[in-house]
């Protein structure tokens, strides 16, 4: 069975993987001063989420080196690349053989349950990301609690169309105001205790990053990280990204209300006032992780 089930996945089509890259760009905070990311910013950060890289020479080296080597990195590997293909019936058979061979792997329960959720099975893939996370607390960079998040929504979101238009996937609480006062309570990380700002940022950007390379617009669970991330910005972190992020929401889903229309044009005063003359003093950017 291991020989066949090699066999048949190392000669599927290649498909291209993912890659990030770390930059530093400055941005503006919501009284207009300059300061420096360690990241993307604004229109730049949401290409990197919508244009992942892709590397064909190095699936074909990855296939080549499973049909030599097949361990359990390679077949990992080998699965996520099925996964990226769209082949999820192939991938969900696959990450199962792999746990049968290799049990135990937080990367495989974690894997099995993306392409499980892909393929429309929310309840088992909720199962396989949380034993994922029992497996490896520190799984995803932290971030995976957010996934959890996600199915336990789309899960109660079955039968409601409206669901995502009236709960935070997150679990975030903003004021209806133009620039509402930067939440008060975070969300439990993967060992459950709060978040610190910066790891909510960049939980949501792992978690998207991976999200919006495999799901296709309009998506209503995109859209509601979207819009949570861009008033976490708006409220705290950097007016360019927060703009960008409502901007694309919307191409998943988002209604452009009065309110981020509103939002948007309160940000394009403070960036155009910022660019005649940048307001001085220390910037303000609760999602820096200065503190």
């Amino acid at each position: 069975m291991r020989t066949a089930t090699i066999a048949a996945i190392v000669l599927l089509a290649l498909a291209p993987a993912g890659a990030r890259a770390c930059l530093n760009e400055m941005a503006t905070d919501r009284a207009g001063r300059a300061y420096e990311v360690d990241g993307r910013v604004g229109e730049s950060l949401v290409w990197s989420l919508t244009h992942p890289y892709r590397d064909a020479e190095m699936d074909r080296f990855l296939i080549e080196q499973t049909r030599k080597e097949p361990s359990f990195r390679n077949l990992n590997n080998i699965g996520v690349l099925l996964i990226r293909q769209g082949k999820l019936d192939v991938a969900v058979r696959h990450f199962r053989t792999v746990e049968g061979l290799f049990p135990g792997r937080p990367q495989t329960a974690a894997n099995l349950g993306t392409a499980l959720e892909l393929a429309g099975q929310d309840k088992e893939a909720l199962h396989w990301i949380r034993t994922g996370l029992q497996r490896d607390p520190r799984e995803h960079y932290g971030s995976e609690w957010l996934h959890v998040r996600i199915l336990e929504a789309k899960v109660a979101a079955a039968g409601n169309p409206a669901y995502f238009r009236r709960h935070s996937i997150v679990g975030l609480v903003f004021g209806p105001g133009l620039v509402p006062a930067f939440p008060r309570k975070l969300p439990g990380g993967n060992d459950g205790k709060p978040l610190l700002p910066s790891w909510l940022d960049s939980s949501l950007e792992y978690q998207l990053h991976e999200r919006i390379g495999l799901v296709a617009a309009p998506d209503p669970v995109v859209a509601n990280l979207l819009m949570d991330w861009a008033t976490l910005h708006l409220s705290g972190g950097s007016m360019e990204t927060a703009k960008a992020l409502y901007n694309l929401a919307t191409t998943y889903g988002a209604p452009r209300d009065a309110l981020t229309r509103q939002r948007i044009a309160h940000i394009d005063r403070v960036l155009a006032k910022a660019k005649k003359k940048p307001t001085p003093g220390e910037p303000d950017c609760r999602l820096c992780g200065w503190d």
